[in-house]
C-alpha cells in the first residue's frame, strides 16, 4: 500500500515537473544564444557564460551556490544555467551550440566521443568531481531479489549512453547474467527509473542521492554498491575547440572560479546546503548526505586518464566503438595556464 501511494504522488509530480526538465533556470537568461558582455554599476563588466548543468549533480551544485554567494561575479562571470536529466543532454547543448560548457559523467563522455569521434569538436576541459573513496552508488531491487544472480530476466532501468549503461552491464558481469537472459528497460529520466520502480515495470535500477532516498522511503532495499563492483564515478566539464580557441581568458577565469567554489563549498558546508536549498529545493540534509558522497576537485591526473582509458577499453572490447586516444579530445590549455601542478597525465 506505501509503494502504491507513494507511486500516485510521484506520478502526480512528474507530470508537473516534465514542463521544466531541461529548460533554462537562469540568473538572468539571455535573449539569444551569442556570448553576451554587460556592465553594471555594482560588479563592472561580466561575461556570459552558458552552463548545461544535470539537475541535483555536482555541476549544479557549482552552478546556483557559485552565483548565489557571487564567486562567478568576482571572476568576471554572468551564468546562465539550464538544468538537464542526465548528461547525454547537456552535451547535446554545447554540440548544438546552446551552452558553452557542459558536464558529464565519465563513461558518456567516453562512449560518445568513441561514436562521434570522425565529426566532433567537443573537448574535455577537466575534472570537477569524483565518487572515488565513497560508496557512490547503490543498486535498489523490487521484493524476492536478493543477489546479483536473481536479476536474470528482471527488468532493469538505464538511460541510453549514460554512465548508467556501464554500470548495468557491470552488474551482469557480474553476475555472469548473459545477454539472452537480460532485460533492459531504457528510460528518459531518473525520475521516470523511481516511478517505474513504484508500480514494478521496473525491478532494479542503480541510485544515489535523493533519487536513493525515494526508493528508501518507498519501501525498496538496496543489495549492491558501486564499491562493491570497484566502481567509481568522476564527471568532467566539456566544451569544444573552437568555444577554448576563441575565449581562452575567459575558460581560465572559469576554470579558476571553479576552483575557488569548491573550496567555499568545502569550507562552508552549512551555508552551500542552505543555498541549495533555496535554488533547488533539495533538503539541507539530503544535500550534506550528497556532498560528503562526493569529492570536489579541479584537476586532471594520469588516475584521471587511467580511469578513462579502463572505461574505454572495457567499450571497445564490446564492441561499442573503435579505440581512439582521449587525449586527443582533451584540451588542458587552460587548465595548466592557471593550476598547473593539478595535470599531471604525460
Amino acid at each position: 500500500m506505501k509503494k502504491k501511494i507513494f507511486a500516485l504522488l510521484l506520478t502526480a509530480a512528474l507530470g508537473i515537473g516534465a514542463v521544466a526538465c531541461g529548460a533554462n533556470n537562469t540568473a538572468e537568461t539571455a535573449s539569444d544564444n551569442s556570448n553576451l558582455s554587460e556592465t553594471t554599476s555594482e560588479t563592472g563588466e561580466l561575461t556570459t557564460v552558458r552552463l548545461a548543468i544535470m539537475t541535483g549533480g555536482s555541476s549544479h551544485w557549482y552552478a546556483v551556490i557559485g552565483d548565489k554567494e557571487g564567486i562567478f561575479e568576482k571572476h568576471g562571470i554572468k551564468v546562465e544555467i539550464s538544468e538537464f536529466a542526465a548528461g547525454v543532454n547537456t552535451v547535446d547543448a554545447v554540440a548544438m551550440g546552446q551552452a558553452d560548457f557542459g558536464n558529464l559523467a565519465d563513461y558518456a563522455a567516453v562512449n560518445r566521443i568513441g561514436n562521434t569521434k570522425e565529426e566532433t569538436n567537443l573537448v574535455i576541459v577537466d575534472r570537477l568531481s569524483t565518487s572515488a573513496g565513497t560508496q557512490g552508488g547503490s543498486l535498489y531491487v523490487a521484493d524476492g531479489i536478493t543477489s546479483v544472480e536473481d536479476l536474470a530476466n528482471v527488468p532493469f532501468a538505464t538511460q541510453t549512453g549514460t554512465v548508467w549503461d556501464y554500470w548495468v552491464a557491470k552488474t551482469y558481469e557480474s553476475a555472469g547474467i548473459a545477454e539472452s537472459e537480460q532485460n533492459i528497460v531504457s528510460v528518459d529520466s531518473m525520475a521516470s527509473a523511481v516511478a517505474l520502480m513504484t508500480t514494478g515495470d521496473v525491478q532494479a535500477v542503480w541510485a544515489s542521492g535523493q533519487n536513493a532516498a525515494k526508493l528508501e522511503e518507498a519501501g525498496f532495499n538496496s543489495i549492491l554498491t558501486l564499491n562493491d563492483l570497484n566502481l567509481y564515478t568522476d564527471a568532467y566539464y566539456i566544451s569544444t575547440s573552437d568555444y577554448l580557441n576563441e575565449n581562452p581568458e575567459l575558460v581560465k577565469a572559469f576554470i579558476e572560479a571553479q576552483e575557488d567554489i569548491a573550496e567555499w563549498i568545502e569550507n562552508n558546508k552549512e551555508a552551500a546546503a542552505a543555498d541549495f536549498e533555496a535554488a533547488s529545493g533539495v533538503s539541507q540534509d539530503q544535500f550534506l548526505s550528497d556532498i560528503e558522497a562526493t569529492k570536489l576537485v579541479t584537476d586532471f591526473t594520469q588516475e584521471t586518464l587511467d580511469h578513462l582509458n579502463g572505461i574505454k577499453d572495457w567499450a571497445v572490447a564490446g564492441g561499442r566503438f573503435e579505440d581512439y586516444n582521449i587525449l586527443d579530445y582533451t584540451d588542458l590549455t587552460a587548465l595548466k595556464a592557471v593550476y598547473p601542478d593539478s595535470v599531471t597525465v604525460e
